[in-house]
């Protein structure tokens, strides 16, 4: 008998493939998708809390538009024989914000207390507060809603209570009364 050689070991066994768990692809695609979802509302709700502010801003200038030939003609001067009255040296003056509209405080952060606080603070201000409770929305920084007509008393409230942004109240306000939403833990 001839003699062989050895045979070498065949291995058919073949090395599994690497696979990376799922959870390590998955996970991270969810994050980003999250993330950018989470971005995208952020910058909706800042837009929908801007809105209203110059929603205000364009009916109190009114449309532009170019004036007419009959809009734009001079109205002749009336002929009276009556003495014009003499102008008053009186100061006109303009209305004076006061402290006699109600206020409402609400807390969006979740800092137990927070809006107790600040009513607290409106009220030793000499604010009439009504309701104190939590704000689910997503306000970017402590603000002061107002109703239309009352901008003065929202800057006296804003000023009584260190707030600084001042914007009209949106449709879920109250038509009434100032708002304020806090949004920091002050």
């Amino acid at each position: 008998m001839e003699e062989q050689p050895p045979l070498e070991p065949r291995d058919d066994r073949r090395e599994p493939e690497r696979r990376r768990p799922w959870h390590v692809v998955v996970l991270p695609a969810v994050w980003l998708i999250l993330g950018a979802l989470g971005g995208w509302a952020i910058i909706e709700v800042v837009r929908e809390d801007e809105a209203p502010a110059q929603s205000a801003q364009r009916t109190s200038t009114g449309p532009t538009s170019k004036p007419t030939k009959k809009a734009s003609a001079k109205p002749k001067p009336k002929k009276t024989t009556e003495p014009t009255a003499e102008p008053t040296t009186e100061p006109t003056t303009e209305p004076t914000a006061t402290r006699s509209i109600g206020v409402s405080v609400y807390n969006q952060i979740g800092i137990g207390g927070l809006a107790a606080r600040v009513a607290g603070q409106a009220r030793a201000a000499g604010w009439t507060v009504g309701a104190v409770a939590d704000w689910r929305g997503g306000v970017p920084q402590d603000t002061v809603y107002y109703p239309a007509g009352r901008q003065a008393e929202a800057a006296l409230l804003g000023s009584d209570l260190g707030i600084v942004r001042l914007m009209p109240a949106t449709g879920n306000m109250s038509t009434s009364n100032l708002t304020v939403v806090l949004a920091s833990p002050r």
